[in-house]
């Protein structure tokens, strides 16, 4: 059903009928059925109008799906639509001393790194005092234990008759000691030894111990404890650096995420002074997912298009239950798709392989994305990829591939005379751009970009908002008398150009997706009211009708008496 054909007059809404019926007239007859017959015979806008309420509210739904999905794809595009999101990464190291963790935005290389010492947390052990049971008493009066962590002191109070166990659990449940000092005890196989540890590591975390309590097993001192192990930073040198034999990068973690740009190195051993090589490459498996979940996403909102708009419809099905959105919007919509997915990048230029100069890949198409043309296709509109094209590109240059689909803003001059200080991401428009100024007594008098003045302060120039280079920032090199023409070219990726059109369609004031939701919406409440009121007519024709039929079995009825009155009396006169 092609819900764009309906029409906008002329509807009505649902009642329920009067009950008075009419079983037997006068003269025998039954019009009961001759009331429905005429009722149903006047129902025929009625029908028309629920049938096209249903189509509406129809329409309602699916648009309103489609805009959800539109918003969707549109946050996902722009979670890829800067190079440092889009690509991905890999690491590696030459020993299993350390292990790394790559994050967005690394540098792409290989780095040496030796690791000195580990760093690690404070721990006291009492391996001088023996503690014959976890029910041991530690002390027969109260007395109080001072420890400190990271130069903090901490005093708990022990009551007298404090079992080993309950010592522990009364440390470890001290508000003072959370996330500083853990409390446990050791068991060697014949006596329990307590065990005050450091939660974290570093130099600075230290521990220490002062108690002195005398329970069942004897006295426990501060003496009777052993530094078993010593908190210390972590020891490091990156790429040879610091450069004295003796000297290092000191850390107080053993996950170290300050050293290399985007990078959490975590240390798990020592290494020999030649360290171990650690190496970050593009991970070019990982872009090809991000490449495919591009295709499957954006494959989906074109095939759901072009079935709501009736595209992909079969001439000689028969399914009365589709509804297609007729009109412009939605090919529009399909139209500017595909222009992007088709055309080259904004500020994109062509490669020229004798001069090496240009952007290697230009358009999808050029690293193995294509459209299904084929009318009559299951996939006809969609995104094809050849994969075997698409792995020689990333292989080639996979910072070229990332750039096609996540350009965002980056720029360049035809001419050293002109320079680009900066651009604003998300209001400089992708695109080649021709500016035009000039100088008089080495000053500028007029510049202009695309035929748009442009704001002049001392030799640098500003696009301004009337401009679709909006926030482009040149710099003048050449202050020599004369009128010169310069082009500037400003990138923008397939990511960022399509999440703009979409969120351009599915705005909520101007997009053209919710303006035509709500025009069906406004179709809807028409017909809801032209339904109510045209119910209402057909209920009042019922009434009429039944009155009218129940007159006119009255005056059967009398004039039947009277037949039959007038039968008696002159049956009487003739005997």
């Amino acid at each position: 059903m092609a819900v764009g054909s309906l029409s906008t007059s002329n509807y009505v809404s649902n009642t329920n009928s009067g009950s008075f019926t009419i079983d037997g007239l006068g003269d025998g007859t039954d019009w009961t059925d001759l009331i429905d017959a005429t009722v149903e015979a006047e129902s025929y806008r009625l029908d028309q109008y629920e049938e096209d309420l249903e189509e509406a509210e129809s329409a309602v739904d699916l648009l309103t799906a489609l805009d959800e999905e539109i918003i969707e794809l549109t946050t996902t595009l722009q979670s890829m639509d800067e190079m440092d999101e889009f690509l991905c990464y890999t690491g590696s190291v030459s020993g299993d001393e350390v292990s790394v963790a790559v994050e967005d935005g690394a540098a792409v290389g290989t780095y040496n790194l030796v690791v000195n010492q580990l760093a690690q947390k404070d721990v006291w052990i009492a391996e001088d005092f023996d503690i014959t049971s976890t029910d041991s008493s530690m002390t027969t009066s109260n007395a109080t234990i001072t420890l400190s962590y990271a130069g903090e002191e901490i005093s708990i109070s022990v009551s007298a008759g404090t079992t080993a166990e309950e010592l522990v659990d009364q440390i470890n449940s001290d508000p003072d000691c959370d996330d500083k000092i853990t409390a446990s005890l050791v068991y060697d196989g014949e006596n329990y030894h307590l065990k005050l540890a450091g939660e974290d590591t570093g130099a600075d975390n230290a521990v220490t111990v002062s108690m002195n309590l005398t329970g069942d097993d004897g006295t426990l001192a501060s003496s009777d404890f052993t530094n078993t192990l010593v908190a210390q930073n972590a020891q490091i040198k990156i790429d040879g650096y610091p450069s004295g034999e003796d000297t290092w990068m000191e850390r107080d973690s053993n996950s170290v995420d300050d050293v290399i740009d985007n990078m959490t190195v975590t240390l798990s051993s020592t290494t020999d002074s030649d360290g171990v090589t650690i190496g970050v490459s593009y991970d070019t498996d990982a872009m090809t997912e991000v490449i495919e979940s591009f295709i499957t996403d954006v494959n989906q909102l074109i095939y759901d298009i072009l079935d709501l708009s009736g595209v992909l419809a079969d001439d000689d099905d028969d399914d009365d239950d589709s509804v297609y959105i007729k009109g412009s919007t939605l090919d529009i919509a399909y139209s500017q798709i595909k222009n992007i997915l088709s055309s080259a990048g904004l500020g994109f230029a062509y490669y020229d392989s004798d001069t090496g100069e240009g952007d290697l890949f230009t358009s999808l198409s050029t690293i193995g994305i294509s459209t299904d043309s084929e009318e009559g296709s299951s996939t006809f509109g969609q995104l094809e990829l050849d994969s075997d094209e698409l792995e020689d590109a990333l292989s080639e240059d996979p910072e070229a591939v990332a750039l096609l689909f996540a350009a965002s803003g980056e720029y360049s001059s035809d001419s050293s005379d002109m320079q680009v200080i900066s651009t604003i991401s998300g209001l400089t428009g992708g695109g080649d751009y021709d500016i035009e100024y000039t100088v008089s007594g080495g000053v500028i008098t007029s510049a202009t970009i695309d035929g748009v003045d442009m704001k002049i302060s001392g030799n640098t120039l500003l696009a301004q908002s009337d401009s679709d280079a909006n926030g482009l920032y040149v710099q003048i090199n050449n202050l020599t008398d004369g009128s010169y023409s310069h082009s500037v070219s400003v990138k923008q990726g397939k990511c960022s150009q399509l999440a703009d059109l979409l969120s351009s369609l599915s705005d909520a004031e101007s997009g053209s997706i919710p303006i035509l939701i709500q025009s069906y919406e406004d179709m809807t409440t028409k017909l809801d009211n032209d339904i109510y009121y045209e119910e209402s007519r057909l209920d009042a024709l019922e009434t009429r009708l039944t009155e009218k039929y129940a007159a006119l079995d009255e005056m059967l009825s009398y004039y039947s008496n009277l037949e039959t009155q007038l039968d008696t009396t002159l049956a009487q006169l003739e005997s």
